[in-house]
């Protein structure tokens, strides 16, 4: 099997078992698949806080699976590749519940890369291999330039970073005329340059290093690409986390204002009421008492609504805490801002939609678009914002 970042996929699925957490599974009893492009399906299993792991074809009667390739599956767990990019872009797929899929994650321990050691030439492969990657394009508009690496000793060799048009390729050799070209009489010190263990200075004045050509240039490089991370530097013990669950009371009681007092007040009545401002008309929501973009008073009330047009989504995957409670809120869970019957333009009304819905929104791209939705009131309301529970699809 293929390695990914000095991993292989099966070496995260064989040490599920010894990362899994009992206490993290409480309540779970269901099964989750994985289907990685070219290297075969798991299908873990949770029951009674135990877990159970296996390699099959067969992933039916899995409540969400999760698809993806070798490289974004190993990336994520390794902390390589943003999760929320690899989910965002597509190369990451999750078919079916999402809310359970969110809960292996309280399920399992950080996955941690066995410690390795790496040689002279393994650094340099892996540091000129990741070159492409590490590139600001926008760093070098209007550069047009060739790096030249000449490393000598043992495990040394030669290589062009060639710049031009915003693009940059690597290759293995000096070809024609660099602009500039670094020179190390040992590759190793050039190693240990790259991870900041000698500096730039001792090596030149040790006439171990020499830059011929636009120095610089030279000077720049840390501008046009990110900073080499050394794959080593991040096998440390994970440290256990302890938790306190504690609500804290304060003696104290903030007014909300007489307008947004008045607004809170109407939710009890299943109501949703915003100012208009006498000036362009622009209906806010929650009331305010001056508008944000003319700076008038806006003493006109108007109800709006209840039901609406989904205008934005946002999946969230931050578990945000509740400032009264200090509970988490499950992730994922979509934010929306939907445009009540009533309103224009972006006058938006920000609420959450129903979970079991997130993948049937679709946003309004125009005045005529967006998923149709309704307020589901709270049976016992009392003038907050959990007097709307959430908003559903209006079926």
């Amino acid at each position: 099997m293929a390695e990914y970042f000095g991993v292989k996929v099966e070496d995260i699925f064989n040490t599920m078992q010894e990362r899994f957490r009992p206490e993290g599974a409480q309540g779970v009893d269901a099964s989750f698949g994985y289907d990685i492009t070219g290297e075969g399906k798991w299908k873990l299993s949770v029951k009674n806080g135990k877990m159970t792991i296996e390699k099959t074809d067969d992933l039916s009667g899995c409540c969400v699976v999760t698809v993806t390739d070798g490289e974004t599956f190993v990336g994520v767990n390794v902390g390589k590749v943003d999760g929320m990019s690899a989910f965002t872009s597509g190369k990451l797929k999750a078919e079916g519940d999402l809310g359970a899929l969110g809960k292996t994650a309280k399920m399992f321990r950080k996955f941690t890369q066995a410690k390795k050691e790496m040689s002279v030439r393994d650094y340099l492969l892996d540091m000129f291999g990741t070159v492409e990657k590490r590139f600001r394009p926008a760093a070098a508009e209007g550069v047009d330039a060739v790096f030249a690496f000449d490393l000598g000793g043992d495990y040394g060799g030669q290589w062009s970073v060639i710049i031009k048009d915003k693009t940059c390729k690597v290759i293995d050799k000096i070809d024609g005329k660099p602009t500039t070209k670094l020179e190390f009489i040992d590759a190793k010190d050039y190693v240990d340059f790259s991870l900041g263990k000698i500096d730039a200075q001792s090596l030149l004045g040790a006439a171990r290093a020499a830059v011929v050509g636009d120095i610089n240039l030279v000077m720049k490089w840390g501008e046009f690409f990110e900073k080499y991370v050394d794959p080593m530097a991040g096998d440390v013990k994970e440290q256990e986390l302890l938790v306190l669950k504690k609500t804290i009371s304060v003696n104290q009681r903030f007014a909300t204002g007489p307008y947004m007092g008045r607004f809170l007040r109407a939710l009890k009545d299943k109501k949703i009421i915003g100012t208009k401002c006498p000036k362009c008309g622009r209906i806010q929501l929650p009331a305010r008492e001056i508008c944000a973009e003319c700076r008038v008073r806006s003493d006109e009330w108007v109800e709006v609504g209840p039901k609406g047009q989904v205008r934005y989504m946002d999946y969230a995957y931050y578990a945000s805490p509740d400032p009264l409670t200090g509970e988490t809120r499950e992730t994922p869970y979509g934010s929306i801002h939907i445009r009540l019957d009533g309103c224009k333009g972006n006058e938006t009304f920000t609420h959450f939609i129903r979970r079991d819905q997130i993948d049937r929104i679709e946003r309004g791209w125009n005045e005529k678009s967006g998923t149709r939705v309704r307020p589901v009131w709270n049976e016992n309301r009392t003038g907050s914002f959990k007097d709307i529970l959430y908003f559903e699809i209006d079926e």
